[in-house]
């Protein structure tokens, strides 16, 4: 019987289970006492499905059978003298039994047990208990409470051993998780009937992707609620509304939608269909010219949309009832526009008819609240029949799909409605937030339970007041301030807090794009946005119950309210510092001023990031910023659609996969094209590239041509090269579409050789010269070329090994250590020579002048002057034009060597710190430019007192003692060489000259025109 997905067993005991295959790991279980199983509500009205592998020929099985559901993926065996059953999976294993004989009748309700494993964790159940993770040993109700925050049970338990359960009833009941027997898994109801889902999977993932299949998966927010949402104090007017829009904008803080609190009604809490605008505070037009100078006129000007604050108590079951009839194929044939009842036809209007006009006013978005349908209703009879009992938690689920429907098939653009009651379902129309808890990590907690619930689009109202709120809340799947009775605009903030609140908010914009694949990803497989540590990592015990820290996506991990972070298996970089850690570990961080909480970026990480931008639209996208944290290997798929309408399900979107290897030799990032279209898709396409590195590059590649290096150009285009950016550890470049082949592009960063490699040529052991291996198979990058063919035979090796020998030997000298250096000089000029060897003609001098040119283009690139390293040439010059043999061009370029390895010791900053050997290197480098701490400040992104004290800490010394000092040593140095004093002046960053001559007068102890006098009187 095996072969069967669908049968009816009658129990020894009595009563009768109706078992069925819903897919290969998802079974069905329903018991009660007449073998006559009627669908339950949620499945009437089409929240919960599950038609696949159900079959019309239902079999039945006589009592005491042992019978079997197999599937490629599962196992499910019943006992049937008295319900029991076993859940196998593939490989065998049982995952969970039956510790009793389960139970349903009109009398004593539901209930069933199951064993639980003494190591066994549970996750799930939406925010019931959200002061905690796990969920073993709780005794919880699933029941929507009557209080301050939001109260959304989801009946759905997953576990550590592979398996998971949902209860299809929206009867009060509860789950007993090892509360009152240790080991025991119960579930029990008062009223209603016994009905089960159960599912297998390999992990919490699997397992969340197969029961959203069932319960739904979630919708995609239009994609301006990904950034943040703002809701005006109560009594605002619309006035008041304008004011907190003009303060986002003059600020520069980003906002994409402000919302009105109940009271934006005629009446106060209007349950009624005829709500009305308030007419003083909130005057409204039917006119369309006046229309674009209302309120909301304005707000969309500036870019805003509008949000509602909604109270309902509305009979929603009637309008339900109709479409499930709709829906059904025995009503079809004799179809009416409405549900019959005592003879009489129903035509009321649906709730969502009467808040038509409010979106034609050009409202986009709904808060809902329903207290007193939940709460204020207990005995009231609805219109499908149902007691206030049974359609307690399912109401809010219903309002949010009709609000959802409504404003889809109006408007054709997705609905962003928010509740904070809800049930199961809900992730299917509607995001929420956990509302105000008395501990602001209970409503982190709360939103990680809900994503282990499968309700991805939750986030809590924002804590304003302190740097850990602000941080916490800002990295969730979506941002909400709550003003509510008071004035929490950040423009009240104080300074320091203002900062960083801007900081945070330009920050998220700019993680928009990685949200927002993050949040299509969510779509398809059930993966929350915020994700729970041991949803990411099950396998790891210390994760189990890790609630004070998480994975937003799949490369950043947040720590929220603590200074003390675990730090999975794999190497992660501080987000803060650039600090690179091996974990596991557990890290005690020192939050820097300008952030808010500890944030780690996971290795291999690619964050694709907007340009910064005041609300999503303001700009076209034509450029994407790829922030990348190299790894042994990962990939990212970037996911783009119009962001308002739901062609998108369509097909009308584009893919951009993108990966990243990473070895001691090189790192390869692949960009493919980008695939599919959408309406207003930005025709062209550029990527800007951040690509972390703890080293100077020894060469960077696009599409096989070797890139300049334009690390000492400040104002160099960096489409036509490359920059190592020391104090982030990073190198930059650009890419653009236009540079790609069928294949997309490959960008190559090779590092220079390690010391110990050096040492290992040193002793007759061969560098690497050979291009590093694709990771990504196929051609290999070089076989792309950047407006060249790809090199053929074996000139196109000896070519491809010139340049592995030429970037090992420029890598060395920027290494600035002369046994590196020496070492690597010996290992060309041998690769050079044996080049020689197998030709017909010596060609050694040439070699000698390459040696030259790669010796002098180093120091350049270094930010050295070629006089000040090369002084005094006249020998080596005379010697060069000498030369007999190709041992006196060797020794020229060992002096070459030592001479340019001596002038960069020589100048190496002393400070350790990156940010104050990047401030020496700028004040000696480019005295001209504003070197003031502010400027620094803003360079840096640190803030001046910061670096002012770094700057002492480190060197000893004031900062703007040691600016001075290079400025004037630089004007001396200009004088004497014949320079004008205004002109010395500008080039030593001074403006006025006045102000130039009083500073260099007294550090020098003579007006700046006695050094000029000085020279004159010298030349005559």
């Amino acid at each position: 019987m095996g072969e069967r997905k669908d049968f009816l067993l009658s129990l020894a005991n009595g009563g009768w289970m109706r078992v069925q295959t819903v897919a290969p790991t998802i079974f069905r279980i329903r018991l009660n006492e007449t073998g006559l199983f009627a669908e339950p509500a949620l499945m009437r009205y089409q929240i919960v499905s599950a038609v696949l592998g159900l079959e019309e020929d239902i079999g039945v099985m006589p009592p005491a059978t042992v019978a079997e559901l197999r599937t490629e993926q599962a196992v499910l065996r019943m006992d049937g003298r008295d319900g029991q059953f076993r859940l196998f999976g593939a490989d065998g294993d049982e995952r969970v039994a039956t510790s009793a004989s389960p139970w349903s009748s009109e009398k004593s309700g539901f209930g069933v047990r199951f064993r639980l494993q003494g190591d066994e964790a549970l996750y799930g159940l939406g925010n019931v208990a959200p002061e905690r993770l796990q969920r073993r040993g709780l005794r919880v109700e699933m029941w929507a409470e009557k209080q301050l925050w939001a109260s959304a049970p989801i009946p759905f338990l997953m576990s550590s051993c592979g398996w998971a359960v949902m209860v299809n009833t929206t009867w009060r009941h509860l789950f007993d998780i090892g509360a009152s027997s240790e080991n025991e898994l119960r579930i029990e109801g008062a009223t209603g009937e016994l009905d089960l889902f159960l599912f297998v999977g390999g992990d919490y993932a699997e397992l969340l992707n197969a029961y959203t299949d069932v319960a739904g998966k979630p919708s995609l927010l239009p994609i301006w609620m990904y950034g943040l949402n703002f809701c005006s104090r109560i009594g605002s007017s619309a006035r008041d509304v304008l004011d907190d829009a003009i303060k986002f904008r003059r600020a520069g803080t980003p906002c994409d939608l402000i919302g009105l609190n109940a009271d934006w009604m005629e009446k106060e809490k209007d349950y009624s269909t005829a709500k009305r605008w308030h007419p003083v505070r909130f005057p409204t037009s039917a006119n369309d010219l006046l229309r674009q100078v209302s309120f909301i006129g304005i707000l969309h000007k500036q870019g805003f949309k509008l949000s509602l604050t909604l109270d309902c108590d509305y009979d929603l079951t009637v309008l339900e009832e109709r479409m499930a009839r709709e829906h059904s194929e025995a009503e079809r044939e004799a179809r009416n526009d409405g549900y019959r009842e005592g003879g009489e036809l129903l035509r009321e209007e649906s709730w969502y008819d009467h808040l038509r006009k409010f979106v034609d006013d050009g409202v986009s978005a709904f808060v809902l609240d329903m207290i007193k349908p939940l709460h204020g209703d207990t005995g009231r009879e609805w219109g499908n029949g149902m007691s206030s009992a049974e359609l307690h938690n399912l109401y809010p689920v219903l309002l949010s799909k009709q609000m959802y429907l409504g404003f889809l098939k109006q408007t054709n653009r997705r609905p962003a409605i928010h509740i904070e009651k809800g049930y199961l379902g809900m992730q299917r129309f509607a995001a929420s937030t956990t509302g105000t808890f008395y501990t602001a990590k209970h409503a982190i907690v709360a939103i990680l339970n809900y994503g282990l619930s499968g309700h991805v689009h939750t986030s809590t109202n924002m804590h304003l007041i302190s740097r850990e709120g602000i941080h916490a809340d800002f990295l969730l799947a979506w941002s909400r301030i709550n003003s509510m009775d008071h004035f929490q605009h950040p423009d009240f903030l104080e300074h320091p807090l203002h900062e960083l609140f801007q900081r945070y908010a330009r920050l998220r914009y700019r993680l928009i794009p990685y949200l927002y694949s993050t949040a299509h990803e969510a779509t398809r497989t059930g993966m929350p946005i915020t994700r729970a540590m041991p949803l990411m990592y099950p396998r790891d015990r210390h994760c189990r119950e890790l609630d004070g820290q998480y994975m937003l996506g799949d490369f950043l991990l947040v720590a929220v309210y603590t200074e003390s972070v675990y730090l999975p298996e794999g190497d992660w970089f501080d987000y803060w510092t650039g600090k690179r850690y091996s974990g596991p570990c557990r890290v005690d961080c020192s939050v820097p001023p300008e952030a808010g909480g500890p944030l780690f970026v996971r290795a291999g990480a690619i964050i694709p990031m907007w340009p910064p931008m005041d609300y999503v639209g303001e700009q076209p996208v034509e450029t994407i910023t790829l922030d990348i944290y190299p790894g042994a290997h990962c990939s990212f798929l970037l996911y783009e659609d119009d962001g308002v309408t739901f062609d998108h399900l369509a097909g009308a979107a584009s893919w951009t996969r993108m990966e990243c290897a990473s070895d001691q030799a090189a790192t390869t990032v692949r960009l493919a094209k980008r695939e599919g279209n959408y309406a207003r898709m930005a025709v062209k396409r550029n990527y800007e590239l951040i690509i972390r590195a703890s080293v100077k590059p020894a060469a960077v590649r696009v599409g096989g041509e070797r890139l300049p290096d334009l690390t000492a150009r400040n104002k160099a285009d960096l489409f036509r090269g490359w920059r190592y950016d020391r104090m982030a550890g990073a190198v930059r470049l650009h890419v653009t579409e236009t540079e790609f082949d069928e294949a997309g592009v490959c960008i190559e960063i090779v590092y220079p050789p390690k010391s110990g490699r050096s040492a290992a040529a040193r002793d007759g052991v061969k560098l690497r010269t050979t291009a590093p291996v694709d990771p990504f198979g196929g051609q290999t990058a070089r076989a792309h070329g950047r407006g060249m063919g790809a090199a053929a035979g074996d000139g196109g090796c000896a070519a491809s090994h010139d340049l592995e020998a030429d970037d090992a030997f420029a890598a060395a000298l920027d290494s600035g250590e002369l046994r590196m250096a020496e070492s690597a000089l010996a290992v060309w000029w041998e690769a050079k020579m044996k080049q020689d060897s197998s030709a017909t003609t010596a060609v050694w001098q040439l070699h000698v002048m390459k040696g030259c040119h790669l010796i002098v283009r180093q120091a350049e690139q270094s930010g050295w002057a070629t006089a000040d390293a090369f002084k005094s040439m006249e020998e080596e010059a005379y010697e060069m034009a000498q030369l007999q043999m190709s041992e006196q061009g060797y020794e020229l370029l060992q002096r070459l060597l030592r001479r340019l390895v001596r002038h960069m010791e020589a100048h190496r900053p002393a400070a350790k710190h990156p940010v104050v050997r990047e401030l020496m290197e700028l004040a000696e480098r480019e005295p001209e430019r504003d070197l003031s701490l502010n400027a620094m400040a803003e360079h840096f992104a640190l803030h001046p007192v910061h670096i002012s004290r770094l700057f002492k800490k480190e060197t000893g010394g004031n900062y703007y003692d040691y600016v001075i000092s290079m400025r004037m040593m630089r004007a001396k140095k200009l004088l004497r060489d014949g320079h004008k004093v205004y002109d010395a002046a500008a080039r030593c960053g001074f403006k006025d000259t006045g102000n130039f001559s009083k500073a260099f007068s007294k550090y020098w102890g003579g007006p700046p025109v006695s050094f000029k006098q000085e020279r004159d009187y010298g030349e005559r």
